[in-house]
């Protein structure tokens, strides 16, 4: 209990700023969490995609299709939906394909922006914290002899929202950082299958062979 209670006396000594703070906190943990538990169940992974590629290029249609359908993630749920077209969409399937693909890549980036507002705002509320601190302990030196300890409760505010607001924002930094490397990844995962998918469908409806 002695470090909660004592982390809990920081807090209060941080004055008003600490709240929008603490929510920004929150929200940057639960956009990470959110975002890990998305892409660990909807992205599929690069194995997934190099062996669906390599089936592809050795014109093996079925061997990926069935590789597709007994996979999950966004990729094989797109290589799914272009196999099962029968008809020769010509070059319709073309925009069909990254039509899908983009829209995979747009739901992967869902939440990005505002983690990344977030970061920007963090050491922003931190810095507003340190003003009315410093505000505080000036208006404490025409004080300071019925009251000495206001001047260093007002310096204490200061500190403490900075400090709390640049932690945020480096611990939101290293997320969004994380996050992107797993978009930048999913995004040449999902453009790869759509480019295979639409050069051999469309190669194997030229020759006649489908």
């Amino acid at each position: 209990m002695g470090i909660f209670s004592t982390a809990f006396d920081y807090f209060l000594r941080g004055g008003p700023c600490m709240w929008p703070l603490l929510l920004c906190s929150v929200a940057v943990i639960a956009i990470g969490v959110e975002r890990h538990l998305y892409y660990k169940k909807a992205l599929s992974d690069t194995g997934f995609v190099m062996e669906f590629c390599r089936l592809m290029n050795a014109f093996d249609i079925e061997g990926a299709k069935e590789l597709a359908r007994g996979s999950k993630g966004d990729g094989a749920q797109l290589a799914t939906d272009i196999l099962e077209i029968k008809e020769d969409m010509g070059k319709r399937l073309e925009s069909i394909a990254y039509a899908k693909a983009d829209r995979a890549i747009e739901a992967a980036e869902e939440h990005l922006d505002f983690l990344t507002v977030l970061i920007g705002l963090a050491p922003m509320l931190g810095l507003l914290g340190t003003i009315t601190g410093m505000i505080s302990s000036f208006n404490a030196l025409n004080e300071r002899v019925q009251n000495p300890m206001a001047v260093t409760a007002g310096i204490g505010e200061a500190l403490i929202t900075t400090v709390f607001g640049l932690s945020i924002a480096i611990i939101g930094m290293c997320i969004h950082a994380y996050l992107s490397g797993r978009v930048k990844i999913a995004s040449l995962n999902i453009y790869e299958l759509a480019s295979v998918l639409v050069d051999i469908i469309q190669a194997k409806n030229a020759g006649g062979k489908l």
